[in-house]
C-alpha cells in the first residue's frame, strides 16, 4: 500500500513539473493534478457502474427468470436494481473527495451538495420503480379486483416525492429538513388547495374499498358523466369507463360517493341477468276452453296445473300461463335456481299485461338480448294458437 501511495505522489509531480515545462504556473499545474484526480475516479466509477449493469442485465436476469415467482420478475421489469446501481458513482466521487482534492474545501462541499442531491433524486427513481413494482405484483392477487390499490400508491408517491423535494431544498439551503417541515404549517392551506383533489380521492377511495362500492370490472351507469360500461381503473383522481362503444370515460373519483351511481355487479354475483318483460293481450280475446282449442292445443302438452281440475276449467289466458311457465322451467338459458313467474298485471286501457319474471344464465349483453328476442318472437308466434290476441293501437279510425 505504501509503495502504490509513493508511486502515486512521484506520479503527480512528475505531472506537476511537466506542467510546468509546458508554461504553466504551480499554482494552476497543482489546481490540474489534483482534479485530474477526481476525474479519474469519476471515469473509475462510471467504469463500475457499467460493470454492475452488464451483472445485471446478463447475471442477475437469468437468476430472476429461473425462479418460480414473480415478484422478483417484476422488480427487474421495473428497473429497481439498475436504477439502484446509479448510486456507486455517487458514492465512489463521494469517498475520494477528500484524499484528491482536499486543499478546496468549498469545492468538496460544493460538489458533496450536488452528490447529496443526485443520491436523493436517484433513490425516489427507485422508490417510484418499486411502487411499480408492488402494484404489479398485488395485482396478480384475486383481491386485486375489489380492493385496488392505485390511490394508496399515488398517496405514497405524493408523500415520497414531496419528503424528497424538502430534503433536495434543504441541501442547497443549508437547513435542517426538520426546520422545513416545521415551517409547512404556515402554508398548510396553500398545500391543500393544491392537493385538494388527491385528498377527496384518498378520501373516497378508501369508503369505496372499505364499503366494496366499486371493482374493477364492474359494469356501472352514470348519465350524469354520459358513464354507462365496465370499470378499466381506478386511481387516486379519477376513475376511467369504457362504454360499449368503446369510449373511455373519466369520472372523479370523489363523485362516486358524493352523487349516486348504478352497479350491476349484482348481475354476475346472482349468475346471470335479470328478465322483466310484460306482452299486452287484448282483454277481448280472453275465454273460457272449448274442445276445439283444447285439440288445437293438445301437442303443447301442457302439465296439469292443480289435481283434479281438467283444463275445460281453464281459461285460454290460464292454460298459456302454466304452458309458459312449463317452457321457461325447460329452457336451458334460465337460471332453474332462481325465482321463475308468469303473471297477470292490473289490467288498464291497453289491455291485460302478462309479465315474464325470470333470470337467465347469460352474462354477456349480446347474448342476453339474442336470447330475449327469440323468447318473446316465440310468446308472439304461439300466443294466437290459444286464442289470444296481442293488443296493438289502431293506427286509423275504423268505421263499420
Amino acid at each position: 500500500m505504501s509503495f502504490f501511495v509513493i508511486n502515486t505522489y512521484t506520479f503527480s509531480e512528475r505531472f506537476k513539473d511537466i506542467l510546468v515545462q509546458w508554461g504553466c504556473s504551480t499554482k494552476i499545474s497543482s489546481l490540474i493534478v489534483d482534479f485530474f484526480g477526481l476525474f479519474i475516479v469519476f471515469v473509475a466509477s462510471l467504469i463500475v457502474y457499467s460493470i454492475l449493469r452488464f451483472i445485471i442485465r446478463r447475471v442477475l436476469k437469468r437468476l430472476v427468470l429461473r425462479t418460480a415467482s414473480k415478484w422478483d420478475d417484476y422488480l427487474y421489469e421495473n428497473k429497481v436494481f439498475t436504477r439502484l446501481a446509479l448510486l456507486i458513482p455517487a458514492m465512489l466521487l463521494h469517498m475520494s473527495l477528500s484524499s484528491t482534492i482536499a486543499e478546496y474545501p468549498r469545492v468538496i462541499h460544493l460538489l458533496d451538495m450536488l452528490l447529496e442531491v443526485y443520491s436523493v433524486l436517484v433513490m425516489l427513481l427507485v422508490a417510484n420503480s418499486f411502487f411499480n413494482a408492488v402494484y404489479q405484483i398485488y395485482g396478480d392477487l384475486t383481491v386485486a379486483n375489489s380492493k385496488p390499490i392505485k390511490g394508496y400508491l399515488q398517496i405514497a408517491r405524493i408523500i415520497t416525492f414531496l419528503i424528497g423535494a424538502i430534503i433536495i431544498t434543504s441541501f442547497l439551503i443549508g437547513q435542517s429538513p426538520l426546520n422545513l417541515l416545521a415551517g409547512l404549517g404556515a402554508i398548510s392551506a396553500v398545500l391543500l388547495l393544491i392537493f385538494k383533489d388527491s385528498i377527496l380521492g384518498f378520501v373516497a377511495g378508501v369508503q369505496i374499498s372499505t364499503n366494496n362500492m366499486l371493482q374493477i370490472g364492474d359494469w356501472i351507469s352514470m348519465p350524469k358523466y354520459n358513464a354507462d360500461g365496465v370499470v378499466i381503473d381506478i386511481s387516486l383522481v379519477i376513475v376511467k369507463i369504457r362504454n360499449f362503444d368503446n369510449s373511455v370515460v373519466t369520472i372523479p373519483t370523489y363523485s362516486l360517493i358524493s352523487e349516486s351511481f348504478q352497479n350491476w355487479r349484482g348481475i354476475i354475483e346472482a349468475g346471470g341477468r335479470r328478465l322483466k318483460r310484460s306482452v299486452l293481450l287484448d282483454v277481448h280475446s280472453i275465454r273460457y276452453c272449448d274442445q276445439t282449442l283444447l285439440d288445437k292445443i293438445k301437442k303443447y302438452k301442457i302439465p296439469e296445473t292443480v289435481p283434479g281440475r281438467t283444463h275445460e276449467q281453464y281459461t285460454n289466458l290460464g292454460l298459456f300461463r302454466h304452458y309458459l311457465l312449463d317452457y321457461l322451467r325447460q329452457h336451458q338459458d334460465i337460471n332453474q335456481q332462481m325465482a321463475i313467474l308468469v303473471r297477470q298485471l292490473p289490467s288498464n286501457e291497453n289491455g291485460v299485461p302478462l309479465e315474464i319474471y325470470a333470470f337467465s344464465v347469460l352474462e354477456d349483453l349480446g347474448d342476453f338480448e339474442n336470447f330475449q328476442s327469440s323468447l318473446f318472437e316465440h310468446i308472439f308466434s304461439v300466443i294466437t294458437e290459444f286464442g289470444l290476441r296481442i293488443y296493438q293501437r289502431p293506427s286509423q279510425d275504423f268505421r263499420g
